[in-house]
């Protein structure tokens, strides 16, 4: 009979690995888009280092200036009549939430104000806009990709997250908005 040992940080080290192979984008690149800069990742957490901005802005050739991770991903807010809604459960797994890298305590933003955090559902620190959690969606193929906006599900209605006003919506609606600036 053969004996084996697991390792247990072995074992949790490989799952890592395994989960990010997953998750990668594949280096594919977004037809009508342009980042501020380069890079992507879609894992659920930002590979920004301690101090580094959580949030930035990049050009959308949909949307205009639009506010995207430190990957260059682009974030979206889940509404329902203004109200952020709890995206929980299978949602995460479609939608998975901006969090903090492990060890970074506050978030901020590069070109985009109001940045904060709260509680993530699933553990860690989820980065806010305007009082709103930010998220990204699975479906988005490279940075500042923004297929999801406009998408009604789990309970609400996804937007891109705009900066200099207007709200994104459905077919690229926009109207003017109040307040910090930037639109939902």
């Amino acid at each position: 009979m053969i004996r084996t040992r697991i390792v247990p940080g072995a074992a949790v080290a490989a799952a890592v690995l395994a989960l990010a192979a997953c998750g990668s984008s594949g280096g594919s690149k977004s037809s009508g888009t342009t980042s501020t800069t380069a890079g992507s990742s879609a894992t659920s957490q930002t590979s920004a280092a301690s101090g580094t901005p959580a949030l930035k802005t990049a050009s959308n050739a949909k949307f205009g200036t639009i506010v995207v991770d430190a990957d260059g991903r682009t974030v979206y807010t889940l509404t329902k009549n203004g109200q952020a809604v709890a995206c929980t459960g299978q949602c995460v797994s479609v939608w998975p939430p901006v969090i903090l890298p492990t060890g970074q305590t506050t978030a901020t933003g590069t070109g985009v104000s109001d940045v904060g955090t709260a509680p993530a559902a699933g553990g860690g620190t989820q980065v806010t806009q305007g009082g709103l959690p930010l998220y990204r969606f699975a479906g988005d193929s490279g940075p500042a990709d923004a297929k999801g906006d406009g998408i009604s599900s789990f309970g609400g209605v996804w937007h891109v997250v705009k900066v200099g006003g207007g709200a994104s919506g459905a077919g690229g609606a926009s109207s003017s908005s109040t307040g910090s600036g930037l639109g939902y």
